[in-house]
């Protein structure tokens, strides 16, 4: 990139960087403006609803001093004669009921109870909470707004009323919210909204201007938020009302159309960054034109030493001046000369080179006659690449290199063989040089290769034949070690099981195992030995021997575990150890007992879906003797099967490294919960398969279930 490119972008980030912090400042200094402005909106819109909500308060008051004042009333209430309550109250209320002076009149009782309610509802919301009916006992009459309901808030009077039945009393009297919202968005010359704690609208004066605005306020603070409707700008300002005992009851918003001023404003602020960007672009384009004159001097300095370089000496420059461009002009004008004498000794000691270079390949043509025809060929062919190399032409024919002078050759830029770059470097006979030594080198590991060779094929053939009667033993180890694996076992009316392996290598360390004791109850196992290959496969066949024959006379499935445990820990000098899920499953009850040494949880499925058994925490087996192992028993619900499996299952990997879990092995079990256990066997080993795809198998995949007749 040229020099006055790289000024001209430095300088033009500049003045980007430089735009965008005054646009920055400008729009946080108008925002700062703002805010007390709307601190002042919010203070006066507060200041006008508390003092409407205090005229509509003391317009109640006097309300139900009148009431609270009737001898009639007083008389009903000491009596606690609640039917003639009621006709005095209807009497008193019908007019006033009718003229939305008022909307609801409650007399209550220390514990919140609603005595006596204007109201036709049945059970009416009451007016007040207990601990605001407490604060009025003890003297101090109250007066707000409250929300009585999710859809409705109530300017509330209330006060003590002597007694009802002998028990203090408050009566109170409320009226809509909407009557004093009214009178709010007529002074504020806007719509007005009462919204609840949870921003749901209660009261409004134009309710589907609100839901088309669609606008999210916070809860219990003030705010002015701008808010466009089709091609309208609204001003919403919200600020938090008291509730009449303590807290927030809602929100009030006021909703302005204010579509003149907000747009006026957006016009001067959008006028102000085209005036800035353009005086931005008419800088920068300046300075970009400024500096392409100043630096094409330069420019035509660069492009002649460029020419100079490629070997062009014909290349000059202008005569200048006494100035920067004139002395390089003189610089030039030296190098051409130095670069003239360096050219025409270069020239000379070529020739001397190919006339040395002609005779020792001669004498090396003759040499290689006399070799086998392979490494004659050879010979001849490095020879060819050094006279093609040094005419920059393509391989010469294998005919005699004639005697006459080549012509002289144009100097390749980059040759792509080594052997054109060794000529490059060396102006001597260090080409031919390498020649020669590659050709006794060629001799030499010929003999040695073809010795090695001889010495491999006999070692390669003995270990073929080792090799031939190991796998067929190992084969002949597969079919014992799945031929030991139990049959499907005949239909039974109380459970059906199924058992599948796959194994990793010839041999492995998985095993499974099921049969019926002599009292009905199926004994079943899986198991992972540790290790791999025969060693595994020997360990397996012996734990697989003794728990068999233990759990045949031994009817709880712990003693069963410790019994093995014992007898593999004893002369175990090669630490090998077990993991293993044992337990005995009675179909009359469907009570399966379980002793989990050191394995992978069972997957507990049913038609619900599938969950994961908790462990006991139990050591693996042989790893010492003495050990104690805990039963868990599980009742299995009709249609409920048992899933055991080993870390083949869980820990197979696809091709991205991913592992395929036990999460992944209870959601792809989930949907398999109403089917037979040979569909579940044969659906999660096509699951880890189809997981596995394009992944070597790393380790035995067994499974085993176990499913409740139902």
């Amino acid at each position: 990139m040229l020099l006055s490119t790289r000024i001209a972008i430095i300088v033009s980030l500049a003045f980007a960087l430089a735009f965008g912090a005054l646009v920055a400042i400008g729009l946080q200094r108008e925002s700062l403006a703002i805010q007390p402005h709307t601190r002042v909106a919010i203070a006066g819109e507060a200041a006008l609803w508390r003092k409407i909500v205090e005229l509509e308060t003391l317009r109640l008051s006097e309300l139900r001093e009148a009431i609270a004042g009737d001898a009639a009333v007083q008389e009903a209430a000491a009596a606690a004669d609640l039917p003639r309550l009621r006709r005095l109250g209807s009497v008193l209320m019908r007019a006033r009921l009718m003229a939305d002076e008022v909307s609801d009149l409650q007399i209550l009782d220390a514990q919140g109870r609603v005595i006596y309610a204007s109201a036709a509802q049945a059970e009416p919301p009451p007016l007040l909470d207990v601990a605001t009916i407490g604060a009025i006992l003890n003297g101090r009459p109250l007066g707000g707004v409250r929300q009585i309901a999710p859809g409705a808030f109530r300017v509330i009077s209330a006060a003590e009323f002597g007694a009802w039945n002998g028990a203090p009393a408050v009566i109170a009297v409320g009226v809509n919210a909407a009557r004093p919202l009214q009178d709010f968005a007529q002074a504020m010359q806007a719509e007005g909204y009462l919204l609840s704690t949870r921003g749901r609208l209660v009261e409004g004066t134009d309710p589907r201007l609100w839901r088309a605005l669609g606008v999210e306020l916070p809860q219990r603070q003030g705010v002015v938020r701008q808010a466009p409707l089709d091609d309208r700008l609204y001003s919403v300002t919200a600020i938090p009302i008291a509730d009449i005992s303590s807290g927030t009851a809602g929100l009030l918003v006021a909703v302005q159309d204010a579509t003149d001023s907000l747009r006026a404003l957006g016009r001067l602020t959008a006028a102000t960054l085209v005036v800035m960007a353009a005086v931005a672009l008419a800088t920068v384009g300046g300075l970009w034109l400024y500096l392409r004159v100043s630096f094409a001097p330069l420019q035509r300095a660069v492009g002649t030493l460029g020419a100079l370089a490629r070997g062009d000496m014909t290349a000059r420059l202008p005569a200048g001046g006494d100035d920067e461009i004139g002395q390089i002009a003189s610089a030039v004008a030296r190098l051409r000369g130095s670069l003239r004498a360096l050219d025409d000794a270069r020239r000379q000691r070529e020739l001397q080179r190919r006339r040395q270079e002609r005779f020792v390949r001669r004498q090396m043509e003759a040499l290689a006659e006399t070799l086998e025809p392979g490494a004659r060929e050879e010979v001849l062919a490095d020879l060819r690449r050094i006279v093609a190399a040094t005419r920059g032409g393509a391989p010469a024919s294998p005919t005699p290199v004639q005697a006459s002078p080549a012509p002289e050759p144009a100097a390749p830029e980059a040759p792509a063989d080594p052997m054109a770059r060794l000529i490059r470097e060396d102006d001597q006979l260090g080409p031919i040089a390498a020649v020669l030594q590659q050709m006794s080198g060629r001799v030499v590991d010929q003999h040695r290769r073809l010795s090695e060779l001889v010495a491999r094929l006999r070692e390669a053939l003995v270990r073929e034949t080792r090799l031939a009667s190991l796998q067929q033993e190992l084969a002949i180890a597969r079919d014992l070690q799945h031929s030991v694996l139990p049959a499907d076992m005949a239909h039974r009316p109380g459970y059906a099981v199924k058992g599948v392996m796959e194994s990793a290598q010839e041999v492995g360390g998985d095993f499974y195992d099921f049969f019926e004791r002599p009292d009905g109850r199926l004994v079943f196992v899986i198991a992972d030995v540790s290790g791999k290959g025969v060693p595994a496969a020997f360990f397996m066949a012996i734990s697989r021997t003794l728990l068999k024959a233990i759990a045949l006379f031994e009817p709880d499935p712990a003693q069963c575990v410790r019994q093995l445990n014992d007898l593999l820990a004893v002369d175990n000098d090669r630490m090998m150890f077990v993991t293993l899920v044992f337990g005995i499953f009675d179909p009359a009850t469907g009570r399966a007992e379980i002793v989990n040494a050191g394995h992978l949880p069972p997957v507990r499925l049913g038609p619900a879906g599938a969950v994961l058994v908790p462990s006991t925490g139990d050591m693996a087996v042989a790893v010492a003797d003495g050990l104690e192992f805990t039963t868990l028993a599980l009742d299995l619900a009709p249609g409920e099967s048992l899933v055991l499996y080993t870390d083949g299952v869980t820990e197979a990997f696809d091709a991205g490294g991913d592992q395929f879990g036990e999460d992944r092995l209870v959601e792809r079990l989930a949907p398999l919960g109403g089917q037979n256990p040979e569909a579940v066997a044969a659906a999660m080993l096509e699951t880890v398969k189809s997981f596995e795809e394009g992944v070597e198998q790393s380790d035995d995949i067994t499974l085993l279930i176990v499913r409740r007749a139902g």
